[in-house]
């Protein structure tokens, strides 16, 4: 009964999250409300409050929910082979390449949020946490340069390929896209680290 009832939350909530991205795509957030919002996911107002106290709340839990997917995946970097190797790496590579393998799978929510009708504060949600998992596995002590620039330069780097692959309509494959970003940026972690053994 319990697992009946936990497939009943999952695919309501889902119903919701694809009616607000249908409605983000069409409208834009300022115009979404919970009463156009329950009608395009065929809930009821009392259902969708069970799940979310306003419109900001699910905009954020939708946001938290994808950032966390990203911040996973980015953890598992290492960051010593980084600093020794380079970003020339397989398994830093394969890092890499699951980051935009999550980003296509969920292609329509970044297209809509870090586009025109998205949410303005959703890039510097990014920016936080990337810059929170830099903090996390204790990067900016190996740095050569002044923290604040590395680390704009590295999230910077990070987001603008994201955004502008995402504005080409994901053309290339995430394999692809990787090729092309080691190609460009593959010796930067000699250029802003110290180097130490992998």
């Amino acid at each position: 009964m319990q697992k009946q009832t936990d497939l009943r939350v999952i695919r309501t909530r889902q119903m919701i999250k694809d009616a607000f991205l249908e409605l983000m795509s069409t409208i834009g957030f300022s115009k979404i409300t919970v009463e156009n919002l329950t009608k395009k996911a065929l809930i009821s107002r009392n259902t969708f409050y069970l799940h979310y106290s306003d419109k900001y709340d699910l905009l954020n839990q939708l946001e938290a929910e994808m950032l966390n997917g990203i911040k996973d995946i980015i953890m598992e970097m290492p960051v010593e082979t980084i600093i020794a190797t380079g970003l020339n790496n397989e398994r830093i590579s394969a890092v890499i390449l699951r980051v935009f393998e999550y980003i296509k799978e969920h292609g329509t929510f970044f297209t809509l949020f870090m586009g025109e009708n998205g949410d303005p504060a959703f890039l510097n949600k990014l920016h936080e946490t990337i810059k929170s998992v830099f903090i996390t596995k204790n990067m900016v002590n190996l740095l050569r340069v002044p923290e604040q620039y590395a680390i704009a330069l590295i999230i910077g780097i990070q987001t603008s390929f994201i955004k502008e692959w995402l504005n080409s309509g994901m053309k290339e494959t995430p394999a692809e896209i990787v090729s092309i970003i080691l190609s460009i940026v593959s010796d930067l972690p000699h250029k802003i680290f110290v180097t130490v053994q992998p």
